[in-house]
């Protein structure tokens, strides 16, 4: 995510990778697993935490933090509904998922299984809800009534109005189906003898930049940022 981040910002001053480059289907694949692992990790990790209520609304105020800096500062660039307020929300809905699970007892490996997959499903299915339709890629597609993409509020649960900009958009509707889609591995997987032994190692620098992920995420645009922005102005 850094090393992207360090492209995006290094094309935005034109100082390295061509604005063709960066959006070219390469570049497309490599930020596309990188947000969509970022988000199963999330999910995944959701089961580790105490305080959802209180983490979910502090991402969503650091959220809206982010919009306003960048709408004024840095308009061309601006993040409306970006990650952090798509985690923040993710973060809340699993609440009262989270309860229903719980209290459903003890479910077995193979309805585990059947839950991952149908969530798999479910972010295939409306994977293209931005852009007005859903279905299965190369089968078929359903058209959604273009009357609901109105609004902000439309916008952010994932149908997007025409005319919108984000530099990170990030709707309800696909990507919490993915968000799932880690609630439900870390179901799966935990509790098996594989993942308590990969659990209790302790790996130099990852435990460090787990804990820290946050303020890395935060600080580290500012800093190339200002590297880059530092870097124009000596050159000109």
């Amino acid at each position: 995510m850094v090393l992207y981040h360090l492209c995006w910002i290094g094309n935005h001053f034109g100082l390295i990778v061509n604005t063709q480059t960066l959006y070219g289907t390469a570049f497309i694949i490599w930020q596309r697993s990188i947000c969509m692992s970022f988000i199963v990790i999330s999910g995944f990790c959701f089961s580790f935490g105490k305080r959802h209520l209180k983490y979910g609304l502090i991402l969503s105020a650091i959220g809206a933090c982010i919009t306003l800096l960048t709408i004024f500062f840095v308009p061309d660039l601006k993040i409306i509904f970006g990650i952090l307020t798509f985690l923040g929300s993710a973060m809340m809905i699993t609440i009262p998922v989270d309860k229903a699970y719980k209290s459903a007892g003890e479910i077995s490996t193979p309805v585990k299984m059947v839950m991952l997959i149908i969530s798999i499903f479910l972010f295939i299915f409306t994977y293209r809800i931005n852009r007005g339709y859903v279905g299965l890629p190369y089968i078929f597609q359903i058209d959604v009534p273009q009357s609901i993409y109105r609004g902000y509020a439309a916008t952010y649960l994932g149908f997007m109005q025409p005319g919108f900009f984000s530099a990170d958009y990030f709707s309800v509707i696909p990507w919490y189906f993915l968000y799932i889609c880690g609630y439900m591995l870390n179901k799966l997987v935990m509790g098996s003898n594989m993942s308590h032994r990969f659990m209790t190692k302790s790996i130099p620098g990852i435990r460090f930049v787990g804990r820290h992920s946050l303020l890395i995420y935060l600080i580290h645009p500012v800093i190339l940022f200002l590297v880059f922005y530092t870097a124009c102005f000596t050159a000109n």
